[in-house]
């Protein structure tokens, strides 16, 4: 598939392919907020420093057969190869966004390539359990979910990989990169939201799986599958609002400590 077909809505659209544009739309939008550090950093001629580098990140990048999954990146990165030979060092910034957009689209694959089947496990555990509490027909045979509707039919669905959530954890680590890198915080505060964040994440993934089951349940598969193609874009957003809004609340209170005027004790006659 060429670039156009990767513009194109119904791929845009499709189930969890909209997760890579919305983080590679926000490193442009805070690449724009840079944009005088990196204007600063684009001296006047050309370093031979960055000759080698810029050189190595192009040729290469040319040299490696162009993927689907990487298809964007890999244009970008021909570009910021580029745009190394002739600016230098201010190709820092623009090549940290383009890492953090990088590692959105490469953070799925490599789960799905090395750990697919544990973080299958990570959904169909906890909701076997959720579903036997509530009372619901639900059992599980290995990636297998098997349900029987409130009219009687039997469903079969497997959950992959793509079900657990890796597609919209990598967003979310992705976007917890650019938050810190615009409005850090300190390193313990940090620590706790970036793993509430996380256990955030993929408790908001295991109702959105839940909520299709019941789905399934009550109105039967096809509803299911129209609930599947839509829920995604419902309920991350709701979550990473919320945990925005906690971030933002635990910034601002930083900066009100760093801003106080320090008070001294005692002083001379």
């Amino acid at each position: 598939m060429g670039l156009p077909g990767m513009l194109s809505p119904a791929r845009i659209i499709a189930q969890n392919e909209a997760s890579p544009w919305g983080v590679l739309a926000l490193c442009f939008i805070f690449l724009w907020l840079k944009r005088k550090q990196v204007w600063d950093g684009m001296q006047p001629g050309i370093s031979f420093v960055f000759i080698p580098i810029g050189l190595v990140i192009t040729t290469g990048t040319l040299l490696v057969p162009f993927s689907a999954d990487y298809l964007v990146f890999q244009v970008l990165l021909v570009w910021l190869g580029v745009f190394t030979i002739f600016f230098g060092r201010a190709a820092r910034i623009p090549f940290i966004f383009l890492a953090i957009y990088g590692f959105t689209i490469s953070f799925p694959l490599v789960i799905q390539r090395f750990a697919g089947d544990i973080y299958t496990q990570t959904v169909i555990v906890p909701l076997k359990w959720f579903l036997n509490v509530l009372g619901y027909p639900f059992t599980a045979e290995g990636q297998w979910l098997n349900l029987i509707t409130s009219k009687g039919d039997l469903i079969w669905v497997a959950v992959t990989v793509a079900c657990a959530g890796p597609s919209t954890m990598g967003v979310f680590l992705a976007i917890f990169a650019l938050m810190m890198l615009d409005m850090p915080l300190p390193p313990k505060k940090a620590a706790w939201l970036f793993l509430f964040g996380v256990v955030g994440t993929g408790t908001q993934n295991l109702i959105r799986v839940s909520i299709l089951m019941m789905t399934a349940y009550y109105l039967g598969e096809k509803a299911m599958w129209i609930a599947h193609s839509w829920t995604i874009y419902l309920l991350f957003p709701l979550w990473y609002l919320l945990f925005a809004y906690i971030y933002f609340r635990q910034f601002g209170r930083q900066k009100r400590v760093e801003n106080q005027p320090s008070t001294s004790q005692g002083g001379a006659n």
